[in-house]
């Protein structure tokens, strides 16, 4: 399949644009990532699979890989530890949060997972980020593109514990179209109100009524907000605990395990 037969539908191209929107990025930018891997051309849409190698794969590879200041070096896991260490060490936390607000309300899953993946990642050492999963053998530059799309279309929500996906989520700096947005902290009154009743994990989606997105990208909020301690979970604290520890701490809820540590034990509180 050839890379120009991809996503050439209005139907495809205006979904595209609606994602480049929601996450502060340029069209074609995002055009280009998401043709790699998904095809919105269809019903339905699906997975991109045996592509073409030619001028026009090679060119628009070279093209995000220029914008997203990406060199050719191999990365091993030696390397990747450290620099997912470093920057947890030099996010700036105020940023990261006024980005989470914004983004929450207005469907941008880069903000959200940058967020998450933090609060993620809180209380790591060399020695626990050396436990989280590596899968690549190596990181290479396709590789950090694959995960970019899957920030863009999920928000890391499956990968948060992947070595790899963290690199790109919290190293990889994406080339964001500064907006002027008003930071509203709505999730004071939220969480005061999530505590006024007895709720489900799903009366928590119904209650994001605000935020624009799909359940899966409610979801994702809310899993971030138990990562940051502010969606309190009792019996499972997260402010002195290597979250990635528990993950395959496991609900007696079957269909709570749908949801990561430690919202899962949320229907149990």
């Amino acid at each position: 399949m050839k890379l120009s037969g991809i996503n050439q539908t209005n139907k495809s191209k205006m979904k595209i644009a609606n994602i480049a929107k929601r996450n502060n990025l340029d069209y074609e930018f995002v055009y280009s990532i998401i043709t790699f891997h998904w095809n919105y051309d269809g019903i339905e849409g699906d997975w991109v699979n045996n592509l073409t190698v030619d001028d026009e794969y090679n060119k628009r590879l070279e093209i995000i890989y220029k914008i997203l200041n990406l060199s050719n070096e191999v990365l091993d896991k030696h390397y990747v530890i450290e620099k997912i260490y470093n920057i947890t060490k030099e996010l700036n936390e105020n940023i990261l949060e006024s980005n989470f607000l914004v983004g929450s309300q207005n469907g941008n899953y880069c903000y959200v997972s940058e967020y998450a993946s933090y609060y993620y990642l809180k209380n790591a050492t060399m020695d626990k980020l050396e436990t989280l999963d590596w899968v690549d053998g190596k990181l290479n530059n396709e590789t950090i593109v694959k995960y970019i799309f899957r920030k863009l279309f999920r928000g890391g929500s499956i990968e948060r514990h992947n070595l790899g996906y963290l690199y790109s989520d919290l190293i990889v700096r994406l080339p964001y179209i500064e907006t002027k947005n008003d930071t509203n902290d709505w999730t004071k009154e939220f969480i005061q109100n999530v505590y006024k009743n007895k709720t489900t994990l799903t009366d928590l989606i119904k209650m994001l009524q605000f935020c624009k997105g799909d359940k899966y990208f409610k979801q994702t909020i809310l899993e971030a907000l138990s990562y940051s301690g502010k969606l309190k979970v009792n019996g499972h604290e997260t402010e002195n605990k290597f979250i990635p520890e528990y993950r395959n701490e496991l609900s007696e809820h079957f269909y709570s395990n749908e949801w990561t540590y430690p919202l899962r034990f949320w229907n149990k509180k």
